[in-house]
């Protein structure tokens, strides 16, 4: 009896380190003793459902909340990338569907649009912007183009006419 259980404690000692609870693998000890046994499991059963539709992600969320985030976070990012291009001067901002998400922390994610156009009076422009959004709010944008147009603000923040040129005559 004691070879017995000395077999089993070493499966035991051996057994948590062949179970991967990353890919939801489980380690199995079954033994039998005449009309008696033991059957040890070691690791996670969680349910994987069809094709990993009910796995979670390394924060702990499930494949349909990920989505929520995605899908919250991807339309913030548009609003304010639109938002910011009609302040620098751009009546029409164009979306493609090519972009790159990627989650960065449980509420947080890195998205990248690919070829935004950006369109004001004169010409068209392409540019790839990169979006930061923190707990649905967006934290940082880059690759917004510039119109080019410095106004001079007065106080009140009224145009002004700019200054005449030193030594010009009126």
């Amino acid at each position: 009896m004691s070879e017995w259980l000395g077999g089993a404690a070493s499966a035991l000692i051996a057994a948590p380190a062949m179970a991967d609870p990353a890919r939801g693998n489980v380690a199995q000890l079954e033994t039998r003793f005449g009309a008696t046994g033991l059957s040890i499991q070691i690791g996670h059963n969680a349910p994987a459902g069809r094709h990993g539709r009910y796995r979670a992600n390394q924060w702990g969320q499930s494949l349909r909340e990920e989505r929520q985030l995605r899908r919250n976070a991807v339309q913030a990012c548009r609003a304010a990338i639109s938002r910011t291009a009609w302040r620098a001067g751009f009546h029409d901002v164009d979306f493609d569907d090519d972009r790159r998400i990627q989650q960065i922390g449980p509420n947080g994610f890195r998205i990248r649009f690919d070829d935004v156009e950006f369109e004001n009076r004169r010409r068209e422009r392409e540019r790839d912007v990169t979006c930061l959004v923190r707990r649905g709010q967006v934290a940082r944008l880059d690759g917004i183009p510039q119109t080019g147009q410095a106004r001079i603000r007065g106080q009140n923040g009224h145009s002004r006419s700019a200054p005449l040129a030193a030594g010009r005559a009126e």
